[in-house]
């Protein structure tokens, strides 16, 4: 069990605010037995480390070493939104700061009515009979020890409601700022729900103001209800000293389709946790990303896909490049139980290494008990085809230029699955940029 008065700062900061937050107004807090329930869990499992399997290769102590304190309230500044904008993108805009919806800042014209975007904490207090049902519903805490420590003390963060038969035209597009004058912690919660046959598309980008070192621990739970269809797409771009665990959990009800798309770029150690449920028949699940890695960068993905219903059927394809002394992880598994017959799950990790010092590990899994099913892995790691080089050498083109066509075709498959060309634009703009 974990001694919090021995643990890092963030992990004291976390309780502290907690704390604070309900002591403050004397407002009792309506999920107090769900969070008590995730803070035994944490409590109980402690830290991952480098000796639990799923964590092999990620070793977060210099990642928590900082003496992080709780983020602050803040407001966003233009500045910020523009360092966090996509070119073109004709989109609704939420604005989060310190993992709090900052109201002012966001820019909601263009959504339909009955669509609702506010504080998750407001929800959950004012009226928690509209969340109940989802909130914290899917996530397992036994799984997941940060999973479990954002449900125990995260303080806000954003709920976004579509109603049934409602299609949001304009994407929603969540621009979270975190501001770190000093090595800051943050602990955000989402809850987006899309009701029957809704339909929404979202689109999250990452800004830090500062220097300083920061840890997120974010988790994002998604709820489709039947025939809803969700594009959500995260696009991590900090700076080397942005650090942090997330997890996008999903859940999904009869003949809804579900994407999921993770792009990192400028980080410091990052794990990105996707779990998936299709749990009605029918469901289209799709989870995808890519990661290029430089310096000492380390980005870990761990996936899972949870088949539970008949007839399903799942798409994943993550992508890693690596070089200097990075390292890149990718973590999957596709669980098909025994009453999901007539599952179609597919699941592919490739990894590109450009340097000697550099690392790719790479781990797919199928556990399968329904006998009735189309399920295939695969994985691949290597150097970048020495004779595709010289092919396009003997075409006039650079080496240089050769090796860079070459891994941005590469990449090029991951961007492929986003709908929206402005976001695409904007990610092919940045791999180009990496791929320097």
């Amino acid at each position: 069990m974990i001694d919090l008065e021995k643990a890092p700062a963030l992990l004291r900061h976390a309780v502290e605010a907690l704390e604070g937050a309900f002591s403050g107004d004397g407002a009792p807090d309506p999920f107090a037995d769900r969070r008590q329930a995730a803070r035994t869990a944490f409590e109980s499992a402690g830290l991952p480390t480098t000796r639990h399997e799923a964590w092999k290769y990620t070793d977060l102590r210099p990642a928590l070493k900082p003496d992080y304190a709780p983020a602050g309230h803040a407001t966003a500044t233009d500045a910020d939104l523009a360092a966090g904008s996509i070119d073109g993108l004709d989109a609704a805009r939420v604005v989060v700061v310190n993992g709090r919806y900052d109201a002012d800042a966001s820019d909601l014209d263009g959504l339909p009515d009955g669509v609702a975007v506010a504080s998750l904490a407001h929800t959950l207090r004012t009226s928690p009979e509209v969340v109940a049902d989802t909130f914290g519903a899917h996530v397992d805490l036994g799984r997941d020890a940060f999973a479990a420590l954002n449900s125990a003390f995260s303080l806000d963060g954003l709920y976004l409601s579509v109603p049934r038969g409602v299609a949001v035209e304009r994407p929603i597009h969540v621009v979270h700022v975190l501001t770190a004058d000093q090595p800051t912690f943050v602990q955000t919660r989402h809850l987006i729900v899309v009701g029957e046959a809704a339909e929404a598309r979202i689109v999250e980008t990452y800004v830090v103001r500062g220097d300083a070192a920061t840890f997120r621990n974010d988790l994002t739970e998604i709820s489709a209800g039947a025939a809803a269809v969700v594009r959500h797409i995260r696009i991590q771009d900090e700076g080397d000293q942005a650090n942090g665990v997330s997890l996008v959990q999903t859940y999904q009800e009869r003949d809804s389709d579900v994407s999921t798309l993770t792009f990192t770029f400028a980080t410091g150690t990052v794990r990105n946790n996707t779990v998936m449920v299709p749990a009605g028949e029918g469901g289209q699940s799709t989870l995808g990303g890519l990661y290029i890695c430089h310096g000492d960068q380390l980005v870990d993905t761990n996936t899972l896909v949870d088949h539970v219903a008949p007839g399903c059927q799942s798409n994943e394809l993550f992508k890693g490049i690596v070089t200097d002394r990075s390292t890149g992880v990718f973590n999957g598994k596709v669980f098909v139980q025994r009453e999901a017959q007539q599952t179609n799950a597919y699941q592919q990790s490739q990894g590109v290494v450009l340097s000697p010092d550099a690392h790719h590990y790479s781990k797919p899994e199928l556990e399968i008990y329904a006998d009735d099913v189309k399920c295939s892995h695969g994985s691949t790691t290597g150097a970048i085809e020495p004779e595709h080089v010289f092919y396009l050498r003997s075409r006039g083109v650079s080496e240089a230029d050769a090796r860079a066509m070459l891994l941005y075709a590469f990449a090029h498959d991951v961007v492929e699955m986003v709908t929206l060309e402005p976001v695409r634009d904007h990610l092919d703009a940045r791999i180009a940029e990496r791929l320097k």
